[in-house]
């Protein structure tokens, strides 16, 4: 008896713990996704970090929460001060009721803004208001100075100091380094208060940011803001914005990804590489074995803005696979520098980089990625159709060997004529019996 009692007593004290248990994890249930729905600016996923950490991470300025407070960016935090203060000295004094004014506005923002940020961090209100006003500011001092739309002091060390300058370039289109557009844009509004008419152009401020980045942009043209339907998240999303074209906006007809030979082998096999249109580098076209390729600059920070733009893609559940797509299908063509060396021939790769390095920064640049469309399936397609065909190669092998130049033009009219009158001369001897 007293044994069944203490059976019954243990089972109740189980019964107990697991109450306590599931209130425990009741309590702490997610009742709405974890995912916001304006979630813009992520960090990124070590899978992909992993193939080089250094074109993910800030070499001297932190922009937004993710990297604030890193040692080694400590430096950088006295210029943005500077660079606010010389923003506040074009307003009347005192500049606390200046400041106060966009630390009034932005604070309205704020939730708005938190929101764009997908993983967590720890800032309470008032730090995370502050490095909006301070970062947010430095920013747009930094692209008004760049374009001249105010003065730049003599002793100014980011335009004084070209690694510097080089570094910007470099940190401020980073995934992990970015502040929604809408906090720039209204910091942009607050702090104008210069003469120069065309601060009131629409979408001025993004004509300012273009410009600033005209040098490291992939198109060999500048770059030019197209205003669609869809607001601009932030800079770096911007830049993707302006590197889809509506050709590149367009759903394709196929996108099933297949790989496809490189440029060496497809001159084999009598395919033509042809440079088109500088205005829209994604409009690639191929058609009866002549392949269209809008040229593409290539310099030191390209890889950096490649991969953030492809990390962005692969994080943002709004973007699709375009530019993803666009890094697979260089990866196909150049394989080697042999393969970069034809296509800088024809222009459609203009490099400030050897050939060699050219091919190591393509090779492998979308591993580890996700593709749900790619884009160039068609085309990827017909070239391997061409590719498999036998009369181009053929073609390709005559007009190599016997009719690259003239003497070869000479000695293959003279073989043909050779033949003509050996049969001709056979043919008599026969007739003749």
């Amino acid at each position: 008896m007293a044994e069944t009692d203490e059976v019954a007593d243990v089972s109740i004290e189980v019964s107990n713990l697991d109450r306590i248990l599931a209130s425990s994890i009741t309590k702490r249930l997610c009742h709405d996704s974890p995912s916001l729905v304006e979630s813009s600016i992520f960090r990124v996923p070590q899978k992909l970090r992993r193939r080089n950490e250094n074109v993910y991470d800030p070499n001297i300025v932190s922009i937004g929460p993710y990297h604030r407070g890193t040692k080694r960016l400590a430096p950088m935090e006295e210029i943005k001060m500077w660079y606010l203060g010389s923003l506040l000295e074009r307003f009347p004094p005192p500049p606390e009721g200046t400041l106060e004014h966009i630390v009034e506005s932005i604070r309205r923002l704020q939730k708005r803004a938190r929101d764009h940020y997908a993983d967590p961090f720890s800032l309470n209100d008032e730090k995370f208001i502050e490095m909006m006003v301070v970062d947010g500011c430095f920013l747009i001092e930094l692209f008004r100075k760049e374009a001249y739309v105010v003065p730049r002091h003599r002793d100014d060390p980011i335009f004084n100091t070209s690694w510097m300058y080089e570094n910007l370039y470099h940190d401020v289109i980073l995934l992990e380094n970015q502040i929604p557009w809408f906090i720039l844009q209204r910091l942009f509004e607050l702090t104008d208060v210069t003469v120069a008419v065309s601060e009131q152009e629409p979408h001025f401020l993004a004509k300012l940011v273009l410009k600033f980045f005209e040098t490291m942009m992939l198109t060999t043209v500048p770059a030019e803001y197209r205003p669609n339907d869809r607001e601009v998240k932030h800079i770096l999303d911007l830049l993707h914005s302006c590197l889809l074209s509506t050709s590149g906006r367009r759903r394709p007809e196929n996108t099933n990804l297949q790989l496809f030979p490189p440029v060496t082998d497809l001159l084999q096999a009598g395919v033509v590489f042809k440079k088109g249109s500088p205005d829209d580098i994604l409009n690639i076209k191929f058609s009866k074995g002549v392949f269209e390729i809008p040229p593409i600059k290539v310099r030191g920070n390209s890889e950096s803005l490649f991969r953030n733009l492809i990390a962005y893609e692969q994080c943002d559940r709004h973007c699709r696979d375009q530019f993803t797509s666009y890094a697979v299908f260089l990866d196909c063509l150049i394989n080697t520098s042999k393969d970069a060396d034809l296509l800088c021939d024809e222009e459609i790769v203009v490099h400030a980089l050897s050939t060699e390095d050219v091919s190591n920064l393509f090779n492998g640049l979308y591993n580890d990625t996700l593709i749900s469309e790619f884009y160039y399936g068609r085309i990827a397609h017909d070239v391997n159709e061409y590719y498999r065909d036998q009369w181009p190669r053929w073609r390709a092998t005559l007009m190599r060997d016997y009719f690259s130049n003239p003497w070869s033009i000479s000695s293959f009219i003279a073989a043909i004529f050779i033949l003509i009158l050996t049969f001709i001369q056979a043919l008599f001897s026969i007739l003749s019996y």
